[in-house]
């Protein structure tokens, strides 16, 4: 569904990326409150994800056809403390056999397409960042995150800072994202890893995953009695115990269910791109 070739964009001025950034920052702080974008027609479509929000899609922006930066078609929203935050913007372009997504972002926009029913397109390890050549339905998307810090960039589709957000903690400049794969199991991370596991896997992983997230909760509440911060050392727990567990997945389930749990690849192999 997603392939590499190289994506073709005109090359931008920071300063113009920035413009455009601060045009979507302000159009999107009309939907602070959810309540505003379900009254302009906005809807929720599939779950939260762990390192992607509530996508929030309004068709009739979809169905324009049209790239406008102060008129996204997709909001992004997490719950935290039990109220919705937005996140950010998403750009959803179709296109047409062998056109290019918009380059008014530059080079470091990374869109990526989806070609399938909603329910495949959901379940994908990871989002790839290239467009495909795929005829029929293409539709090129665009995150932008312009209301939640983002460690791999402004543009980048995931944004694995989020599992810290949803149980208050800081998140930290780096990480590794094994980290925050153990902390999404405490904020419905679960569901999604078990069905991008498969109905025949899901007593496989369960126990793995339930065996994880106990150390999750443990480094988690430390981290909330000291101040909301995680110190490297708590990182590098959480991360062995994500690996424990992607490690018991694949004994259990076999080597491409540990590979999907996990962004599509093992701890320690290059992810596939």
């Amino acid at each position: 569904m997603h392939s590499d070739r190289t994506q073709q964009v005109m090359p931008r001025s920071d300063a113009a990326v920035d413009s455009l950034v601060g045009i979507a920052r302000r159009a999107s702080e009309a939907f602070s409150d959810r309540s505003a974008a379900i009254s302009a027609g906005y809807r929720r479509v599939g779950m939260d994800f762990p390192s992607m929000g509530e996508h929030w899609v309004n068709p009739s922006l979809v169905l324009e056809e049209k790239f406008d930066v102060a008129r996204p078609a997709i909001l992004t929203y997490t719950v935290v403390r039990g109220r919705p935050l937005l996140l950010g913007v998403v750009y959803a372009i179709p296109l047409a056999p062998g056109q290019e997504p918009p380059a008014a972002f530059g080079p470091e926009a990374m869109w990526h397409e989806h070609n399938g029913s909603v329910e495949e397109e959901s379940l994908l390890p990871e989002h790839h960042s290239m467009p495909s050549s795929a005829s029929g339905t293409r539709l090129a998307i665009l995150h932008a995150w312009v209301r939640a810090p983002n460690p791999d960039g402004v543009f980048a589709a995931e944004n694995w800072a989020l599992p810290f957000l949803r149980v208050g903690l800081d998140a930290p400049s780096s990480f590794p994202k094994g980290a925050a794969r153990a902390v999404s199991l405490l904020s419905g991370g679960e569901r999604y890893y078990r069905e991008l596991a498969g109905d025949s896997a899901n007593a496989s992983i369960a126990a793995a995953l339930e065996r994880c997230a106990d150390v999750a909760r443990s480094v988690v509440r430390r981290a909330q009695a000291r101040g909301q911060v995680l110190f490297r050392q708590d990182l590098e727990e959480l991360d062995g115990a994500w690996t424990a567990a992607v490690l018991e997945v694949r004994k259990a389930a076999g080597a491409d269910v540990a590979k999907r749990i996990n962004g599509g690849s093992l701890p320690g192999e290059m992810p596939h791109r």
